[in-house]
């Protein structure tokens, strides 16, 4: 029996800080003329990094499986700086120069600090954004949600080693349980939470789930405020599902 337990794993580690969506994104630059305008309501990103030394930070917009550079800022004394204006709050990508990491970041107009650790990427301590608060608290509860897989593997890999087909289908169907129970918290979060940016970008990432619940996707679209739908993760639904 074919159960693959490490596909389980690597949603979990989406989930928690979407690093995996940009393992493999090729980083594009956009023409100087494409770069973030600025705006009375702006937005500052003032970052600090620990443990890695990178001379440069580039700020990504993300496109499908791309990054695209849209800034850059020197790093000077571990520190680096953005200023730049969004139309409607949107997930960024910092990524480093001579390094492989990235860091997904909620870009919103305010005054945002970020530290970053290299000894612990998915947990980038974040003030000053509301929207990276909430999101925070989301990704917090999924992971706790996923923990119930980890448990799992120690018999995983035991029942694997022994062929015990019937255990390892009854794993199976443990996985697929939490798994459920995930999408089932991400959908009550998004109903519950119809005003707010962070039920769009959400809402957007069931489309990445191998299974898509079409009309529940387009259901939870609907019940989103007009304000949410002017947002470019309501649009790309929007667009995905001819709902215009």
């Amino acid at each position: 029996m074919n159960i693959n337990f490490t596909t389980t794993l690597k949603k979990l580690f989406f989930i928690c800080s979407c690093a995996l969506i940009l393992m493999a994104c090729k980083n594009e630059t956009l023409p100087k003329n494409k770069i973030v305008s600025f705006k009375k309501n702006t937005f500052k990103i003032n970052g600090t990094l620990k443990n890695f030394y990178p001379q440069k930070v580039y700020l990504n917009k993300i496109f499908e499986n791309s990054l695209i550079i849209i800034d850059s800022s020197n790093v000077t004394n571990n520190n680096f700086l953005f200023n730049g204006f969004v139309e409607y709050p949107e997930r960024f990508a910092l990524s480093f120069k001579h390094y492989s990491n990235t860091v997904i970041l909620i870009v919103e107009n305010a005054e945002i600090a970020i530290q970053i650790d290299a000894n612990d990427l998915e947990n980038n301590l974040i003030k000053g954004s509301n929207l990276n608060t909430e999101f925070n608290n989301y990704q917090s509860n999924s992971k706790k949600i996923f923990k119930k897989i980890s448990y799992l593997f120690p018999q995983f890999q035991k029942y694997r080693l022994e062929n015990n087909v019937e255990k390892l289908a009854e794993i199976n169907n443990q996985m697929k349980t939490i798994e459920q129970e995930h999408i089932e918290y991400s959908y009550n979060y998004i109903s519950q939470n119809s005003n707010s940016y962070i039920a769009a970008m959400l809402l957007r990432d069931q489309l990445q789930n191998t299974t898509i619940d079409t009309l529940r996707v387009i259901n939870s679209y609907k019940n989103l405020t007009e304000k949410v739908k002017k947002s470019p993760d309501a649009q790309i639904i929007a667009l995905t599902l001819n709902l215009h």
